[in-house]
């Protein structure tokens, strides 16, 4: 179901500082991800915070983008930025715990890569392959 606020028409200015925003998480990952043992509690918290924003923003980007409110240009940059999210999973679950199943969110929430032929490598503990073994069955 769409949010209200994605009904309404956004600059393309407006839509490319949202994508500004998730980019922010997804190259800054590798980084942040290499320099995480060494920080204190107070630093992971403030990346966390700084993860749930830039989170909501990806959720309001699949809105957009179901909504048709992307431009084709927009929609490339949040396919690229989902496929590099998707292959940094490894990562982004050790510093957001942002486990396969809430990466998987992004298909529910809308993206491009839905439409993309584009070759995906994702890492999955094989606890999860179970439980998507189960889903697919319908058990």
């Amino acid at each position: 179901m769409m949010s209200e606020v994605s009904v309404r028409q956004y600059s393309p200015e407006q839509v490319d500082s949202f994508l500004l925003t998730y980019e922010g998480l997804v190259s800054e990952l590798p980084e942040l991800a290499a320099a995480w043992d060494e920080m204190d509690t107070m630093e992971r918290d403030h990346h966390r915070v700084i993860f749930g924003q830039a989170w909501g923003t990806r959720r309001f980007l699949g809105e957009l983008f179901r909504a048709g409110q992307l431009t084709r240009s927009q929609e490339s940059r949040l396919e690229e930025l989902d496929w590099q999210l998707l292959e940094q999973g490894q990562l982004a679950q050790r510093c957001y715990g942002l486990n396969s199943r809430r990466l998987m969110k992004l298909f529910l929430w809308g993206t491009p890569l839905s439409l993309s032929r584009k070759t995906v490598r994702l890492e999955i503990e094989t606890a999860t392959l179970n439980e998507m073994a189960l889903a697919w069955a319908g058990g």
